[in-house]
Order: C-alpha cells, then sequence, then structure tokens
C-alpha cells in the first residue's frame, strides 16, 4: 500500500488572509516557529507567505526607511505585496515518494495540500520528512 501525503500532513494549519499585513506575518512566524504560511482570500488557497519573501521586504525596508521606521511600514505592507501565487502544491492522495522526490529536486521548503475545491486541507514541509526519517531510524 502507498503512504500518501495525507498520512503525514499537518491538518490544522494556520494561515492568514490576503488583507491582512506584513506586520501580522512577521508575528505569526515569530510566535508560532512557522517559516511558511499558506495565504487565503475568502477562504480559498491564495497562495503562500515564505519566510524567505518576508527577510526581502524587511530588508528592503530597512533600507529605504530605516530601524526606526521598520514597524511603522510593516503595518502598512499588505500581505499581497509578500504572497507568492505560483505556487507548487498537491493533493491528499499523493504519495509520499513523489512529495519527498519534489522536496529533493526544488528549493521549496513546503507544498501545501490542497482540494479540488480550492480549500486548503493541510501543509507538509521538509521537516515533517526529517521526522518521519527519524522515526525509521529509531525504529
Amino acid at each position: 500500500m502507498t503512504k500518501t501525503i495525507a498520512e503525514l500532513m499537518t491538518c490544522d494549519v494556520l494561515s492568514i488572509e490576503l488583507d491582512n499585513t506584513m506586520a501580522d506575518v512577521h508575528q505569526m512566524m515569530k510566535d508560532h516557529n512557522i517559516r511558511h504560511i499558506p495565504v487565503l482570500e475568502n477562504g480559498l488557497f491564495y497562495g503562500m507567505v515564505t519566510q524567505k519573501s518576508v527577510l526581502a521586504k524587511t530588508m528592503y525596508l530597512l533600507d529605504k526607511y530605516g530601524v526606526n521606521a521598520l514597524n511603522r511600514r510593516e503595518k502598512q505592507v499588505p500581505v499581497s505585496e509578500l504572497v507568492d501565487k505560483d505556487v507548487v502544491f498537491a493533493n491528499a492522495t499523493m504519495p509520499l515518494t513523489e512529495a519527498a522526490r519534489f522536496f529533493l529536486n526544488n528549493r521549496h521548503g513546503c507544498l501545501p495540500v490542497v482540494d479540488d475545491n480550492n480549500q486548503l486541507q493541510g501543509i507538509v514541509t521538509s521537516s515533517d520528512f526529517v521526522r518521519l526519517s527519524l522515526t525509521l531510524l529509531e525504529s
């Protein structure tokens, strides 16, 4: 029997709506120690915000406005300026072997899991595969 992403994915996914701000994203990443946040628009999967995009925008804001203005400017930057809409995503029936190959062959840290109605079902990260490997090695 083939193992699928559904058996490994995190189902209780933190997400953010498109109308939130960079400050909201930054705080969520900090509070929950996460690097990827799915973005929803009217409850449907829209794209991803990554730690890399937040860091790049932070560096831009620091360079343009300075450290004293960073907090104020983060509150003015909409998530739409950070979101990557061209995201590879999976469905829950994707075999784990295919997902593992994806992580090996690409420089992505996560695969959002989306159903046929564009509803976010979960997320699989490269860290999930490290945990799976550790479990297998210890057994």
